[in-house]
């Protein structure tokens, strides 16, 4: 399968940038991140749905169902408050704030 690429998320935010043998501990669907196009249920009987992992893009990840990029703040579920991070009155200052941050990343590269 050949994925989706994205060069204007390249050539704005950059590629990630790991150190090679960099181990990621959480993945975007752990953290309560939901693809803003797909419908499912995050997790089900203790199981996260894995079809979200983070993209090769600095802000985004990546749905491994649409084949598709998405900038981190539009995979905040608006429902529902991510574990941790943000109330569920307030997600929308939540996902604003995500995308700030991974602009000013993004400069410093």
């Amino acid at each position: 399968m050949e994925y989706s690429k994205n060069e204007l998320a390249e050539k704005i935010v950059g590629k990630r940038d790991l150190p090679e043998g960099t181990i990621i501990f959480d993945q975007p669907f752990e953290l309560g991140y939901h693809c803003p196009v797909c419908d499912y249920d995050i997790e089900k009987n203790g199981e996260f749905d894995e079809r979200l992992t983070w993209s090769e893009y600095n802000g985004f990840v990546f749905c491994y169902t649409c084949n598709k990029d998405y900038p981190t703040c539009f995979c905040i579920p608006l429902s529902a408050p991510l574990p941790g991070y943000v109330s569920a009155d307030h997600p929308i200052n939540y996902a604003i704030d995500i995308y700030l941050r991974s602009v000013a990343d993004a400069k410093k590269i």
